[in-house]
């Protein structure tokens, strides 16, 4: 029984049974005297009472004396070796709150210290041991991250642990351990699936091909899934795919394209031969009727070419449209020409990005260099770029005599390159649905080529998202409650308001939400939204979290972004610091966002409750400085900002679960229920 008092309680009542032992004592004595002095009790019932007082708030002092220098500083050391050894904090151990405690607390730091430095030598032995499969590691992302096609590695019961860039750009939000039904139309990948495993039972291993369409319905993906097999056994399959939209709308327009073809030209080809056939055979026509045919036939041939210059124009539109093009950075074209020319070029700097073929540019850029040196009269040969809006302008600069329309359109006849075979200089414009041509200066001449823009580059120092995890645990079997919290996934969230009555009329001005899976922080899967709350928000708020009027006014309202959300948050538990406070809000919202937010819930401040129930702070700040995270001034009450820091702490508290017994999403959420009242007495 004395395992399940606590510290501070067993304490208590050692002294309370002190004191207790003391009052009978002290009556027994008293009786004894008065029975052998043999005269009146009255004296030493009160003498009795008095001493049994004193005994009692003299002991009662001396607990509270105890409980305050001895006990809690002993729960508070003992929490901060617990949080050290279990959560791989290595912040040093504030001693001054056991100064009464003699050596305790340097020698609580000297085991600290010596933990610190295990943990070192462990790490540095894991690093020299896993050196090898770090860089096969790198090797690995490198190439599955920049492949062409979408690759998604799932699960068999079809939970992504794995995707590459190009799968996250066709599929939108997709995440490790989601499924893949929240980014694909299933049925065609499911039957894809049965005609994978009919074919490995008569002992055929094959990929199987599959058009299926996205979950939101703007894609269209032609692809093709293999079954991963660990001996003998079916562990996953791959979902090789890419976007077949361009080419199901490509041969549609074209089909409509050849159907108005005909149409335009059976018409007046039928109407241009019935005339043909009155004039020849209408010998005895007069000479006005016969002026009225051949204006006729006139009219029709002029049809006919209208007909045949519009379906050239739509055709070549359309070719264009097929033509492969992808990002380039405007200085690897200008690098490009650099080294392929014998002659000096000034070229700007630019970060600037074109939507082209790469080389057919380049080619290009250096036909129009070769035609302007060609007479040698043109020198100062300059190459920058100008970006306006949605378009980027390669512009050549240069001193000299200007250049004829002549001289340009012989420049843009010769073939590209032997590679592109009779592919000239105007069919790369024309795939480009772009031109190029000369124009005066202040102090010279210059062509002009406008491209389309493309999106910039990912910065070095962007985060790049979590790829992978071959770790997910098997599917979920039974209760939820009963599965380990190590197999869940959650969504940490935090909200930023107008106020801080959800019932009185307060709305979300922003959303933030990061996901866990495995006990990883995925950085790169993360959902932040400002939020139209349709009313203004107080400038008191606005000091507090920086968010105005002004940055709101074109951002969603709470039912697209509640809408999101809820997709972002499908199948996770959802993690907060005050829960309650962020949830009512949502849930206050479920009628008008059409969605029901009942996911299951964990609260960092119950469980901080429940963690160190020695101390009454358990604000975030007060758990950052706890598990030494550190939150940006600048990023403290952004809904990120905040959500982030939860993150990081809500991983080192699982640990601290774990120690505790508490292994189960049940028993987590038994834990805080017994902490709820503590909740009321808090300032978070």
């Amino acid at each position: 029984m004395a395992e399940r008092l606590g510290l501070r309680l067993r304490f208590a009542l050692f002294f309370a049974a002190l004191g207790i032992g003391g009052v009978a004592i002290i009556a027994a004595a008293l009786w004894f005297g008065q029975s052998r002095a043999g005269r009146d009790p009255g004296g030493y019932v009160i003498a009795g009472v008095v001493a049994a007082l004193g005994v009692l708030g003299l002991a009662a002092w001396i607990g509270l004396l105890f409980d305050e220098n001895v006990a809690k500083p002993i729960l508070a050391l003992a929490s901060d070796l617990s949080t050290r050894a279990r959560a791989d904090v290595d912040l040093e151990i504030d001693e001054t709150q056991a100064k009464h405690l003699s050596t305790l607390a340097p020698a609580a730091n000297a085991i600290n210290a010596a933990l610190a430095e295990a943990r070192a030598a462990r790490q540095r032995a894991i690093e020299r041991e896993t050196a090898r499969i770090s860089r096969e590691k790198a090797l690995f992302e490198a190439l599955f991250r920049d492949l062409g096609e979408g690759a998604v590695v799932a699960t068999p019961d079809n939970r992504v642990m794995l995707y590459n860039r190009m799968a996250q750009e066709l599929l939108g939000e997709i995440g490790l351990d989601r499924p893949l039904s929240a980014f694909l139309r299933p049925e065609p990948v499911l039957d894809a699936l049965k005609r994978m495993q009919a074919a490995r039972i008569r002992g055929r291993i094959s990929a199987e091909t599959f058009l299926a369409a996205s979950a939101d319905g703007t894609r269209f993906l032609l692809g093709r899934v293999s079954p991963i097999l660990s001996d003998e056994e079916v562990t996953g399959h791959v979902l090789i795919f890419r976007d077949a939209t361009d080419d199901l709308s490509a041969h549609a327009h074209n089909d409509h394209l050849f159907n108005s073809l005909l149409e335009g030209v059976r018409r007046p080809a039928a109407t241009i031969g019935a005339l043909l056939d009155v004039l020849q055979s209408g010998d005895d026509l007069l000479p006005e009727t016969r002026a009225r045919f051949r204006q006729g036939i006139e009219d029709e041939v002029g049809r006919l070419f209208g007909c045949l210059d519009d379906m050239g124009k739509r055709h070549s539109a359309a070719r264009s449209r097929r033509w492969p093009m992808s990002p380039v950075a405007v200085s690897h074209i200008f690098d490009g020409l650099s080294a392929q020319i014998d002659l000096p070029l000034a070229t700007g700097e630019t970060d600037a990005t074109l939507i082209c073929d790469g080389f057919a540019i380049t080619a290009l850029l250096a036909q129009v260099i070769d035609g302007l040196t060609e007479t040698g009269e043109r020198r100062d040969l300059a190459l920058g770029a100008e970006v306006e809006g949605e378009e980027t302008r390669l512009v050549m600069t240069w001193q000299g005599p200007a250049v004829r329309d002549g001289e340009i359109a012989g420049w843009l006849a010769r073939p590209l390159s032997t590679a592109y075979g009779d592919y000239t200089g105007r069919d790369a414009l024309s795939g480009h649905q772009s031109d190029l041509w000369c124009e005066p200066t202040a102090t010279g001449h210059r062509i002009v080529m406008p491209l389309v823009s493309g999106a910039p580059p990912l910065a070095l120092g962007d985060a790049r998202p979590e790829f992978y995890d071959f770790n997910l645990p098997d599917a979920p079997m039974g209760d939820l409650a009963e599965r380990a919290l190590a197999d869940l996934s959650f969504v940490v969230f935090d909200t930023e308001t107008t106020g801080l009555s959800p019932r009185g009329g307060d709305e979300i001005v922003q959303i933030a939400g990061i996901r866990i899976v495995n006990g990883r922080i995925l950085r790169g899967e993360i959902f932040d939204t400002l939020v139209n709350p349709g009313r203004a928000i107080p400038p008191a708020s606005t000091r507090v979290h920086h968010i105005s009027d002004d940055m709101v006014t074109d951002a969603p309202d709470i039912t697209q972004a509640g809408q999101r959300f809820h997709e972002f948050c499908k199948g996770a538990v959802l993690v907060a610091h005050n829960a309650p406070f962020d949830l009512a809000f949502l849930r206050l919202k479920e009628q008008v966002i059409g969605r029901r937010f009942d996911n299951p819930v964990l609260c960092t401040v119950l469980m901080s409750a429940g963690l160190f129930e020695h101390t009454g702070a358990h604000t975030l700040d007060a758990l950052c400085e706890r598990f030494g995270v550190t939150i940006p001034p600048e990023a403290r009450h952004t809904a990120m900002g905040d959500t982030l820091a939860t993150a990081e702490v809500f991983v080192q508290m699982l640990e601290l679960l774990k120690a505790k017994g508490v292994t189960t999403l049940g028993g987590a959420i038994a834990e805080e229920g017994r902490m709820t009242k503590i909740r009321r007495a808090q300032n978070y």
